[in-house]
């Protein structure tokens, strides 16, 4: 059985190879005692064993504990990173894309709510690890804090969870040969997989930062390989999210826009006459980037192919909007 069955987390394995290092270390000294060696021929003799001691204590172990520690791991390369000391605004719009994008993701699985959801600061993730190699970043699910009361099945708190899950399963296919209709298969909620691939393609490296390559993963993921995310992922993604309708049914609904994200030309519909529908997440086309600007909070009638699930419209492509 290898060492690495052994022990049940990384930080540990680590700590066991220090220890047989010591223990080298001491034979070492024993043995050059022993044959009346100098002190200079000691720290010859020793001096391998040191440096993989350095190598373990400052940069294995601080990647062991954000691999051991946290839910959400991302392992960013790129030539902005092969440097001591990354540039604070790098690091900090990487955290904020993380941040964004998985909020995203809780507030589309929570939309069945009444109203657009503004997730509170207890809901945010927090980052528990920091470590250089290039560079690791881990992050913790939140966790309530004294004071802020919690239900049982509390949504918001059971979405967080959920959307990590939901990442680490569209990205587990991301690189496949046939990865649109393994994804496709997988998340039958064209709501859900709209949102999720959304969150991939703003995470995925642009390679204008000095980020090329992010590989993330984290406990609350399937156990598995890392999933690689490249800049050509973030052209792949954002060629499946232009017409990700699959259905040829046509809808017309009124209802209030209660959300928008300008970027990504999308928009959540609530408030919508009937009342059969708590909200539809709606694409629209480029044609309509001005117009769309003046969209927010406004009462609009929206026209296009709707896909299905479950018996419910859960995604429209915009064809018309009439206010």
């Amino acid at each position: 059985m290898s060492e690495e069955a052994v022990f049940s987390s990384w930080a540990g394995l680590l700590q066991r190879r220090a220890n047989l290092l010591h223990q080298q270390i001491a034979a070492m000294q024993r043995l050059v005692v022993e044959s009346g060696g100098s002190d200079e021929m000691m720290e010859r003799s020793c001096a391998t064993y040191y440096r993989l001691l350095d190598e373990i204590y400052e940069k294995d172990m601080p990647v062991a504990r954000t691999l051991d520690h946290a839910d959400l791991v991302m392992h960013l390369d790129g030539d902005g990173l092969q440097t001591e000391n990354p540039r604070l605004s790098l690091v900090t719009s990487i955290m904020g894309d993380v941040r964004k994008q998985v909020g995203s993701m809780i507030r589309t699985l929570v939309s069945s709510l009444n109203e657009a959801v503004e997730l509170p600061k207890e809901i945010d993730l927090g980052l528990n690890s920091f470590a250089k190699g290039s560079l690791y970043l881990g992050f913790c699910l939140p966790e309530p804090n004294p004071g802020y009361v919690v239900l049982s099945g509390d949504p918001l708190f059971a979405a967080s969870r959920r959307a990590l899950e939901t990442l680490g399963a569209v990205t587990e296919h991301i690189n496949e040969p046939n990865a649109y209709e393994l994804i496709r298969g997988e998340f039958a909620d064209p709501k859900l997989r709209d949102a999720a691939l959304s969150a991939v393609g703003q995470l995925a490296p642009s390679g204008r930062r000095g980020v090329s390559s992010l590989e993330i993963g984290g406990r609350a993921m399937r156990p598995g390989a890392w999933r690689l995310l490249t800049p050509q992922t973030r052209i792949q993604v954002r060629s499946w999210l232009e017409q990700p309708v699959l259905g040829d049914e046509v809808l017309e609904l009124r209802g209030q826009v209660r959300a928008i994200d300008l970027d990504l030309r999308r928009f959540d519909l609530r408030r919508i006459d009937g009342g059969n529908l708590p909200d539809l997440r709606c694409i629209y086309p480029a044609a309509f980037d001005q117009p769309a600007k003046q969209w927010l909070d406004a009462t609009l009638t929206v026209r296009g192919r709707v896909e299905s699930y479950q018996g419910a419209a859960r995604l429209l492509q915009v064809d018309a909007v009439q206010a």
